[in-house]
């Protein structure tokens, strides 16, 4: 019996670690950003830029950005209309022409050291202006959509309580491109910039990592009904691999069983 559970962990680590480094390839993400769930809402959301004490409680929040910024990440269902919403809390308490918010989605999740067509890239700017894109295979062009609806305002947050800005954005998958229809994974690429703070420079998700190299970005990896608390992607993992070996350790038991001396007399 301890040889067998000694063989189980064994396989169950080395399968763990086999799928956690897979991902990092296969699914073509900026290392250790690959693990973002899309959850279900639970609870509406208002998009008018501002972050409600409970509004954002049931999604993903990404607190990875740095100590002035956090995003928050969940989707919902309108009709067919597969609609995935943002909240982006930045300390930024000035209103500036050339202040931007940056949010980037490889739909097919497929990578790419330039975007292609199933990467778009949605600005505001001065925080007032929408702007839309969509690659070409070597770069950004301007794109005609109302896939995409947003409100940012100067306000306070549950992580900031003084006036700063903060985004709320929603897409619709289905209008911005053809892979609407399509689950994660999905590449995300989150940046906001403070012209008055210059010397801070670009703040992103994932750091020092450019908007036009979709191979650097990070990922909505799967989608659950609600985010496991304090769960993370090895976790979640793990517990994928346990499920595998499990049900493989139950069927060739059976398998033995049923062969058995004992069990072919009858």
């Amino acid at each position: 019996m301890k040889k067998v559970v000694s063989v189980v962990f064994c396989t169950l680590v080395l399968s763990s670690l086999l799928l956690l480094a897979n991902m990092g390839t296969t699914l073509a993400t900026e290392p250790g950003y690959g693990d973002i769930i899309e959850a279900y809402t639970t609870t509406a959301i208002t998009l008018d830029g501002n972050w409600g004490a409970t509004e954002w409680s049931d999604a993903w929040i990404e607190s990875r950005l740095n100590r002035t910024a956090r995003c928050a990440y969940k989707m919902n269902m309108a009709g067919e209309n597969y609609l995935m919403s943002w909240a982006i809390d930045f300390h930024d308490t000035t209103n500036d022409a050339n202040d931007r918010w940056l949010l980037c989605i490889d739909g097919s999740g497929d990578g790419g050291t330039a975007p292609n067509t199933n990467d778009h890239k949605i600005e505001i700017a001065g925080h007032s202006t929408l702007n839309v894109y969509q690659g070409t295979g070597t770069g950004w062009a301007a794109q005609t959509t109302t896939a995409v609806t947003w409100r940012n305002s100067s306000t306070t947050s549950p992580y900031d309580p003084v006036n700063h800005w903060v985004l709320e954005v929603q897409v619709n998958k289905g209008a911005l491109g053809a892979w609407g229809a399509n689950p994660p994974p999905h590449g995300l690429y989150i940046a906001m910039y403070d012209a008055s703070n210059q010397s801070q420079g670009w703040i992103s998700y994932p750091p020092n990592t450019p908007s036009d190299n979709p191979s650097r970005w990070g990922l909505i990896f799967t989608y659950q009904e609600s985010v496991p608390e304090g769960l993370s992607l090895v976790v979640l993992v793990l517990l994928s691999s346990v499920a595998v070996l499990v049900g493989s350790l139950f069927v060739r038991k059976r398998l033995r069983v049923t062969n058995s001396p004992v069990a072919t007399m009858h």
